[in-house]
Parts: structure tokens; sequence; C-alpha cells
């Protein structure tokens, strides 16, 4: 699967300079700030970390990946989904999966407060969101990997 993640990213990476702008490298540089800021409260060691241009969403996507346990995070860290500080798009553990359905909160310009969250969050496959429902059974790390898979071929280059 590893080797899936990095087919997406390099086909991502090879759209991100336009307009004489390096957004892959800005994204990087995002990505490195987000990661000195949060190291204190987590051990970096343990997850394997990636970070993209994502010119679907026209955003930079930073994962987080666990190696050991079970939890994937996808967050945007240029703030262009959401209209408040929330940055969060996939969120994974053995608890469930949040799925931000980007589509539903770009048609409301960034802002669902007002929005039950069964309307702009899902588990990726058209269930409930662990938000609003834990899973029947506990997920795995392949669950997740496959969940972020899945959010990877959707949004990535």
């Amino acid at each position: 699967m590893r080797w899936l993640f990095a087919l997406l990213i390099s086909f991502s990476a090879t759209s991100a300079v336009a307009d004489g702008v390096d957004r892959a490298a800005i994204c990087t540089e995002l990505a490195q700030e987000y990661v000195e800021k949060h190291q204190k409260s987590r051990d970096y060691r343990l997850f394997r970390i990636f970070d993209f241009y994502s010119s679907k969403i026209d955003a930079c996507i930073h994962v987080e990946a666990k190696l050991f346990g079970t939890h994937v995070q996808v967050r945007d860290l240029t703030g262009v989904v959401f209209a408040d500080h929330q940055n969060l798009l996939l969120d994974c553990d053995a608890s469930g999966i949040d799925v931000v359905s980007i589509d539903t909160v770009r048609r409301h310009r960034g802002d669902v407060a007002e929005l039950p969250e069964t309307d702009w969050l899902s588990d990726g496959q058209g269930g409930t969101a662990k938000s609003v429902k834990t899973a029947a059974t506990p997920l795995t790390r392949k669950d997740c990997e496959a969940a972020l898979e899945h959010w990877l071929v959707r949004w990535s280059s």
C-alpha cells in the first residue's frame, strides 16, 4: 500500500507548480511547521507522515498514519475547506471513520455550523460518521489505511 501513496503523491506533485508558485514546497513547509508545533504532544517516530498539494481541493494536505495501533488523520493545512479553524478532513481510529464531504462544505462556503453533522460528515462509504455513531466492531489499521487510500484516490492530484 505504501507504493500507492508514493504513486498518488508523485502525480499530485507534477501539477503543484503553476503561475510561478511552487505549491508543493509551500505545503512541505506548512507540514514541517505543523509537526514542530505538535511534536511535544505526539511522538512522531510512531507515525508515517506525508504532505502534498491537492489541485482538486486547491489545498495543502497533511497525512498522519500511526505505524502501530489504529489512527489516521488527514488535514487541510491551508484552511480553504472550512470557514472556521477546523481542518480535519478524515479521521479514522478503532471507533470508526469521519470523512468530510468536501463538496457539501464547499456548497455552504465552508460554514457548516448550522448544518447537522450527518449532512456533511460520513464514514466515507455512505454510512454514519463515528462522531455520530461508533462503529459496531472496532476498526483495524488496515481498515483505516483502506479509508485513506479511498480518500487519496478521490482527492490527490
